[in-house]
C-alpha cells in the first residue's frame, strides 16, 4: 500500500465515522458496536424471559463462525440456506471491502459496485460507496479530462497584410 492509498484509507475511515457519530446514518456499525452486537446476540440465545431488545436482536442478525472468526450475518428469511450469507461489515472493514469490489468491476461507479456489494453485504451505503469513488485516484485522473478547446483564431502578424487588398477594395469602389 502505498503513501496516497493509505491517506485515502484515513479519510475514508474518518469520514465514514463522522456520518456515525452524526446519526445520519444508523446502519454503518463501528468494530465496538458491532463486536458487542455479537455478545449481544450469544447472550440473547440463551436467556428464556428475552427482552424487545433481544427479540429484535435475534430476529435481525446470525453468527457465523468463519475459522475462529465469528461473523455478523442477516438473519434468513427462508430457513431453506440455499442462498449465500449477506454480512455486516464494520467501519474499519469497509474501506477494503469496498476497494475490492471497485478494483473487481474496473473502478466501476456507485450503481455498478452496489449491485455487486448488495448481495454480499447488509450494511454497504451509497455514501460510503460515493465517499470510496471521490477518493480513488483512477477515478480522479479519469474524471479530470482536459478542457475541450475550441478554434484557436491566431492574429497574422504581418506589417502588409490586408493593406494592399484594402487598397484594391477601396480603388474598385472609385472606378
Amino acid at each position: 500500500m502505498d503513501n496516497s492509498d493509505s491517506a485515502a484509507e484515513v479519510q475514508f475511515k474518518q469520514q465514514l465515522l463522522d456520518l456515525c457519530v452524526s446519526g445520519a446514518n444508523t446502519i454503518l456499525l463501528k468494530k465496538d458496536v458491532y463486536f458487542s452486537l455479537i455478545e449481544e446476540l450469544k447472550n440473547a440465545v440463551g436467556v428464556k424471559p428475552k427482552t424487545p431488545r433481544q427479540y429484535y436482536i435475534l430476529k435481525k442478525y446470525e453468527i457465523m463462525q468463519c475459522g475462529d472468526v465469528e461473523k455478523l450475518v442477516q438473519e434468513k428469511a427462508d430457513s431453506s440456506g440455499s442462498s449465500d450469507p449477506v454480512y455486516y461489515a464494520h467501519v474499519d472493514e469497509m474501506y477494503d471491502i469496498i476497494k475490492r469490489e471497485h478494483i473487481s468491476t474496473e473502478h466501476g461507479g456507485r450503481d455498478k459496485m452496489l449491485k455487486v456489494l448488495s448481495t454480499k453485504y447488509a450494511n454497504v451505503t451509497i455514501e460510503a460507496t460515493e465517499l470510496y469513488k471521490s477518493l480513488c485516484i483512477e477515478c480522479l485522473k479519469k474524471r479530470k479530462r482536459r478542457a475541450v478547446k475550441g478554434v484557436v483564431v491566431r492574429p497574422i502578424l504581418s506589417r502588409d497584410y490586408g493593406s494592399r487588398g484594402h487598397v484594391d477594395l477601396i480603388d474598385m469602389w472609385h472606378y
